[in-house]
């Protein structure tokens, strides 16, 4: 799945979030198709989980960079590119866009 607005783990920490937290009342009285609340709590759930996993899966296979990141502007990315590998990661690591490995 391609997602552009944010990290695919930010984006599955919302779902989740979401899931947990909303209770969606509405959603039986505006969908008469029968779905229930418990069914888009299990669907949010279902997403985040697989964007979670993917997100993991792009990380192993080294498949982030920075020059291909929506989320930093030009001049960060400039930045980051003064920087040596080792302080690459640990800044990329300290706001969460990789994870410690």
């Amino acid at each position: 799945m391609k997602i552009t607005v944010m990290p695919k783990q930010t984006a599955a920490e919302l779902l989740l979030f979401l899931s947990d937290q909303e209770e969606f009342a509405s959603v039986s009285k505006l969908l008469e198709d029968g779905i229930t609340a418990e069914e888009v709590h299990a669907l949010l759930r279902e997403i985040a989980k697989d964007l979670l996993r993917e997100s993991a899966a792009e990380l192993k296979d080294g498949k982030y960079d920075v020059k291909k990141d929506a989320h930093l502007s030009q001049q960060s990315k400039k930045i980051i590119s003064y920087l040596s590998p080792h302080e690459e990661k640990t800044l990329l690591e300290a706001f969460g866009l990789v994870d410690k490995s």
